[in-house]
């Protein structure tokens, strides 16, 4: 919106519309538009504004019209004064609104607000408008005229077409009615030679202080709105030479400003006027005409009857009074010509005073709004420097977190380090020990294995399998496993040499240790070890105890750990054929996988070199591998069977079908084996669903031995064979002599606790059994699953001492 630019909206028919004109002073502008709408019901109302810019805001536009930032800057501070304009105008549309009324509206923005409204009046046509004669805080009783600079202004120069009402606090001080230019064409018309008259109106002596101080405030709006009905019969028509005149247009010539001496309410009042001519002489004419004193100038109207003597004293008489009247108006003229002097001296005064206080006011405002823009720019820096501030202290807290989290991952890769620096020492000794123990050559002659073999005697066979037959033997005062293969093999001895040199390289704890084959016989020469394999202990063929439940889970955890290694990138070997008969256990009970690389024992056609089709070993291998080729995925499947075995010991023929049965049915405690002891039901639970997981039929839905499987036996792979045995064994004997209490029971090992400690769950572990859970990676609770708030173990020295006292118990 540009200055001088006119807007409306709403209802603006200037026919059949009252015009309010309304201000920033929200009070005034409700006293005259309340005014307004009791005095004009059932009027179509209006509001009119005039918005003045910021005169600063104006300044910064002149001065830094070239700098489009700090144009941006006005161009702001100017739609800012604009809403609150827009704002100030909605008060008054409510306000008009909760008496029924839906005004519409008129603005423009001028920096002159008088000129404002009459430039809206113009241009519009308005012909009805009510505007505030002064503020309320200058209303009395006794106010009769306008007060307003802005009110006088508009009464003056307003178009004549436009009827004008000045209320004050609800009451009508002044009311300027649209004919009064028709007034203004009923002056005295003045001889061509006066250019410009003012009239004046003759005051008594204690009156003329009050006359100067009127002189430059009342015009003829005033006069002829008051009363226009008294304007007419005021003053008489004359011609340039002071006759009487017939023609009511011929005193249009020159405009003129009269100024009445009382109110004009009273048309008996008779009043006289001061005429200004082109000379600055003042010239008093009276509004009423003597008709006598004309009739005695003219001679010939005397009657016959009259003698001479009398004709001349009338002259005398007449001489005298024109002579009379002749003094007194060059007195009047010469008293009116001080009087201008001085009322012009006056007011040159009043205007250099009002000068100097504008111009103070402008260097206060100008000294006000650079206070405000150091204002804002210092608020504007301050918040930058609280927001870089709250950056900063952002950056530092992400470092500190950065530095925690580095030095957690820190520590952890030196326990890391750690670990593996421990496990390096331990294969060292491993390879040290088996380097000690196991013949450097590798190579045997046939003559060897017959002399081991007792040249094949029955009575030294210890088993059949898919392979060929194997014979217990004595090579190099090494008691060894020797392995038949059965005949057919491969069609030449450099490629059997081969298969076994690639198999001797692959060393593991818990693999069987090939210690050297023989190629006329097409023999394998393993490690003995003395107790048997896996299948024998979960098919109740072993004359030992059944193995807890604690050692077969430390198997299960053994077997994952080969398998892991075997299917890593430094080895990438297939077992192909895992199954319990295959699972071999030493004097220590340490599980050690057997028959690695027999799949690589076969024609080059894929047939098997077995000799018989073993249905119970095929329960074991992956329904879905192609025949000879198995991948990681068949090792993963034979390993869920054999898991679920470890558990259940059922038979593998319906193995997987009755656990998914138990599982449905919400009772896996009915299939485990308690041969092995108390199973901890929420440990066993998972892992039965992770051997069924294992175990599905499609390779991409079955379980990551890595993530998955390896996390959750970990904790066992700690376990000592011989305490899990002798646990057992003292926890069979006290079944015999009572009943346990269930507090003095680990939850994890389900034995009697040795070295009770409260973990952060509230519940009393095992020390090593609640250490291996937590090491394993586990946050959980074991008995709960919640998320331990801490890793705190507090030793049970109450719970200790009650333990050892039962035990002292005869």
């Amino acid at each position: 919106m540009g200055e001088g630019e006119v807007k409306t909206e709403g209802i603006c028919d200037v026919e059949d519309t009252i015009y309010v004109a309304v201000g920033k002073e929200l009070e005034d502008g409700k006293s005259v538009l309340s005014w307004a709408i009791k005095s004009f019901s059932g009027k179509n109302i209006c509001l009119l504004h005039v918005h003045q810019p910021n005169q600063f805001v104006s300044l910064m536009k002149e001065m830094h019209s070239a700098s489009k930032l700090k144009y941006q800057v006005v161009k702001t501070c100017q739609e800012l004064e604009r809403q609150k304009m827009h704002n100030l105008m909605n008060q008054y549309i409510l306000f008009a609104r909760e008496v029924g009324i839906d005004p519409g509206k008129i603005w423009i923005e001028m920096s002159d607000v008088k000129k404002g409204i009459v430039r809206v009046i113009s241009e519009h046509g308005i012909r009805w408008l009510v505007m505030g004669a002064a503020a309320e805080e200058h209303y009395s009783k006794n106010l009769s005229e306008l007060k307003s600079s802005k009110a006088i202004f508009v009464c003056q120069q307003a178009p004549v077409s436009c009827q004008i009402w000045f209320p004050c606090k609800s009451s009508l001080i002044w009311t300027r009615c649209e004919d009064v230019g028709s007034n203004l064409s009923r002056l005295i018309k003045l001889p061509s030679r006066i250019n410009t008259c003012t009239l004046f109106p003759q005051h008594s002596e204690e009156d003329e202080d009050k006359g100067a101080e009127s002189l430059g405030s009342l015009d003829i709006d005033k006069t002829v709105a008051h009363d226009q009905d008294s304007a007419p019969s005021m003053m008489n028509e004359v011609n340039t030479d002071g006759s009487p005149s017939n023609s009511p247009t011929e005193s249009q010539d020159s405009p003129c400003s009269i100024l009445p001496s009382k109110s004009l309410d009273s048309p008996s009042s008779s009043s006289s006027f001061l005429l200004e001519d082109d000379s600055g002489e003042l010239v008093e004419i009276d509004d009423k005409l003597d008709c006598d004193k004309l009739d005695g100038e003219n001679p010939k109207q005397c009657g016959p009857e009259e003698t001479l003597e009398e004709y001349r004293a009338n002259e005398d008489v007449s001489e005298l009074m024109h002579k009379d009247e002749a003094s007194e108006c060059s007195y009047v003229a010469e008293l009116g010509q001080k009087r201008k002097k001085e009322l012009s001296d006056l007011l040159i005064q009043q205007r250099q005073e009002l000068e100097k206080m504008q111009d103070k006011q402008n260097e206060i405002l100008s000294e006000h709004q650079l206070v405000e823009n150091q204002t804002f720019f210092l608020e504007r820096q301050l918040q930058e420097n609280y927001d870089a501030e709250k950056e900063l202290e952002e950056k530092i807290i992400q470092a500190v977190d950065l530095m925690i989290s580095f030095k957690e991952k820190r520590d952890m890769l030196r326990i890391e380090r750690d670990n593996a620096l421990e496990e390096a020492q331990r294969y060292r000794k491993l390879i040290k020990e088996d380097a000690a123990a196991i013949p450097t050559s590798f190579s045997f002659s046939f003559l060897d294995i017959m002399e081991a073999t007792e040249h094949l005697d029955p009575s030294m066979k210890i088993g059949e399998g898919e392979f060929g037959s194997v014979y217990k033997g004595i090579i190099r005062q090494t008691k060894v496993a020797i392995r038949m293969l059965f005949s057919g093999g491969y069609q030449s001895d450099a490629a059997f040499e081969h298969e076994v040199e690639v198999l001797s390289r692959v060393r593991h704890p818990n693999l069987v240790t090939l210690v050297g084959a023989c190629t006329e016989s097409r023999s394998l020469i393993y490690e003995f070890l003395e107790n048997g394999s896996l299948e024998d202990h979960l098919a109740g063929r072993s004359k030992k105890h059944p193995l807890p439940w604690q050692l077969r889970l430390k198997i299960a955890s053994e077997i994952c750990s080969v398998l892991l290694f075997l299917h890593s990138k430094r080895c990438f070997i297939v077992h192909g054929n895992l199954k319990p008969s295959n699972i071999l256990l030493d004097g220590n009970f340490v599980s050690k996988i057997s028959n690695l690389g027999m799949t690589g024992f076969q024609n080059k056609d894929g047939r098997d070199l077995s000799r018989k089709n073993n249905l119970e070993a095929s329960l074991y291998r992956d329904p879905r591998v192609a025949r000879g080729r198995y991948t990681r995925e068949s090792d993963v499947y034979s390993f869920g069977i054999v898991l679920l075995r470890l558990l259940t010991a059922r038979p593998v023929s319906s193995l997987v079908r009755d656990v998914w049965c138990a599982m449905e049915a919400g009772s896996v405690e009915t299939i485990l084996d308690y041969s092995a002891g108390d199973w901890p039901l929420e440990p066993v639970k998972r892992l039965i669903s992770l051997g069924l997981k294992c175990c599905q039929e499609d390779r991409v839905n079955r379980a990551d031995l890595g993530t998955e499987v390896w996390p959750v036996l970990k904790p066992y792979s700690h376990l000592n064979a011989y305490l899990c045995l002798d646990s057992t064994s003292s926890h069979m004997e006290s079944k015999g002599r009572g009943r346990i209490p269930s507090h003095f029971v680990c939850p994890i090992f389900q034995e009697v606790m040795k070295d009770p400690y409260i973990a952060a769950d509230g519940f009393t572990y095992e020390l090593d059994a609640i250490k291996g859970w937590l090491n394993s990676g586990h946050d959980t609770s074991p008995m709960t699953n919640l998320k331990l708030d801490n890793c705190e173990l507090i030793p049970n020295y109450a719970l200790y001492y009650a333990i050892q006292e039962w035990e002292q118990e005869p």
